[in-house]
């Protein structure tokens, strides 16, 4: 009895000690496979300008802390220590309202709130395009010419304002002018923004002319930089402000742009954006890779890995300059994976993916719902999977497109839909500029033959599941799907791999 007790107790232990193993190896499993992503936080930002600020509602969403928000204007970082809040402070939350300074030139002002991930990665959380006023062009007007003012009765009981200057003491000159840029002749107003009480007004407008009057009306008939001055004068003193090159008229522009993305995997695809002053006529980009282009805005496509250092050059009728950034667009190679399947049984593509990419061969056509579409060498073109979409083929003969064959496609040829249905035939002769969002599942327990993963058979007793993401040709340029109610096989490369 006493030895078979023994055993009894050692065979519990042996089986506990399994027990905890499995245990222990399932949690090591977990922690690999299935880590717990960062919390992005959300919200719903209000982003105007007023002048020359910028003011941020926060509307609603999570807080912001300091050390994790980043606001650029036009890729600028400004610090946070420059913002000002209206009633609150640090951690940004729902119902706080800050302000910063940031001049509103005669371009664009695009404002980016993003939030910095315990990697260090920037996410954008909210993003907004404040245009400058309209500029309007006006007849050119007499040098001066008098706007009437109607004096208003200043108020009895009032608070003072921070502003007010002391009755007793002389005024603070200020001023402001609407358009400060342009071609001749420009005409330009200026308004009086000085503190305290005037009795006498006199402006200078830089070209010999001067106006007493408060509110003036000058028109400028040549080109240059003008200095403006205004002094004020009441019975204890004057004052004087003077603003070197505030009105510029007919000067050369000034070169800038915004590229996005700045970074990111081949093809990379980047909008740039022009953000030159001076009212420029012609735009001339060198985009570093030997491609060029006179748009205003492009969109330009890099094909291969590297460092390019991109430049503008705008011109108007009085000169030109140029402009590139420092860090460049920086293109990485693409990271993917070569996968070999054979023998799926219910392994099929997800719907509402697609393919996008130039066509390079005018040899290309394609026949969808009975009608032929042609392609030139340039044209974008995208071929979305659709949900009525079963059976087909996908192939790619290294630099060629041979089938994608299926009975529910879409083809949207540069950015217009222009038809949906079965495919009967497909053909490009040559085509570069590849991306993809198609992904191919293949259920747990799937009774597939063959698997390799990078030249690397993958055996299980029982099949996880698996989901291959943004597939494509492999290394070697190769492509193949089919799908039939018999098997699915699959070769080709795939940018991510999900597994369980």
């Amino acid at each position: 009895m006493n030895k078979e007790h023994a055993m009894t107790q050692i065979q519990t232990i042996v089986v506990m000690t399994v027990i905890m193993v499995v245990l222990f190896l399932l949690g090591v499993i977990l922690v690999v496979w299935n880590p717990i992503p960062e919390r992005i936080p959300q919200a719903t930002i209000s982003i105007e300008g007023e002048g020359d600020s910028i003011v941020m509602q926060h509307i609603d969403g999570d807080s912001f802390s300091s050390d994790r928000l980043i606001i650029k204007v036009n890729g600028d970082v400004q610090p946070n220590t420059n913002m000002n809040f209206q009633g609150g402070t640090w951690p940004w939350s729902p119902g706080e309202r800050m302000q910063f300074y940031y001049p509103a030139p005669d371009a664009p002002r695009l404002v980016e709130v993003l939030y910095v991930t315990d990697k260090g990665d920037s996410v954008l959380i909210d993003k907004a395009r404040l245009d400058p006023p309209p500029v309007v062009s006006a007849t050119p007007l007499p040098v001066e010419m008098v706007l009437p003012v109607t004096p208003t009765p200043l108020p009895t009981n009032i608070p003072v304002n921070l502003k007010d200057a002391n009755p007793f003491q002389p005024p603070i000159s200020d001023f402001t002018a609407e358009p400060r840029v342009g071609d001749p002749p420009l005409t330009v107003t200026f308004h009086d923004l000085s503190y305290g009480q005037v009795s006498e007004y006199l402006w200078s407008f830089g070209d010999g002319s001067t106006s007493t009057l408060q509110n003036p009306v000058h028109t400028y008939f040549v080109p240059g930089a003008y200095t403006v001055s205004l002094l004020v004068t009441n019975a204890y003193g004057s004052n004087r402000r003077t603003a070197g090159d505030f009105i510029v008229i007919g000067s050369p522009p000034v070169a800038k742009y915004l590229a996005e993305p700045s970074s990111g995997q081949a093809p990379l695809t980047v909008q740039f954006t022009d953000l030159s002053t001076g009212s420029p006529k012609s735009w001339e980009w060198s985009f570093g890779d030997g491609t060029q282009s006179s748009e205003k805005n492009p969109v330009h496509i890099f094909q291969y890995a590297g460092v390019y250092n991109v430049t503008l050059r705008v011109t108007n009728a009085y000169g030109t300059d140029k402009y590139s950034q420092e860090a460049g667009i920086n293109v990485t190679a693409p990271t993917k994976m070569d996968v070999y399947l054979a023998g799926s049984i219910n392994g099929a593509l997800i719907p509402d993916g697609y393919v996008r990419l130039r066509v390079t061969d005018p040899a290309s056509s394609m026949k969808i719902a009975g009608k032929i579409f042609t392609f030139e060498p340039g044209d974008m073109i995208q071929l979305i999977y659709g949900p009525g979409s079963m059976d087909g083929t996908i192939s790619t003969d290294k630099n060629r497109f041979t089938a994608f064959n299926f009975n529910d496609i879409t083809l949207v040829k540069n950015g217009e839909t222009l038809a949906r249905g079965p495919v009967n035939s497909f053909s490009l002769g040559g085509f570069d500029s590849y991306a993809s969002t198609l992904n191919l599942t293949i259920p747990r327990g799937d009774p597939y033959s063959t698997l390799y993963i990078n030249s690397e058979p993958y055996k299980y007793v029982e099949s996880p599941k698996f989901t291959f993401s943004g597939i494509g040709p492999d290394s070697a340029g190769r492509f193949f799907y089919q799908k039939s109610a018999q098997a699915m096989n699959f070769q080709g490369g795939i940018a991510e791999l999900t597994m369980g």
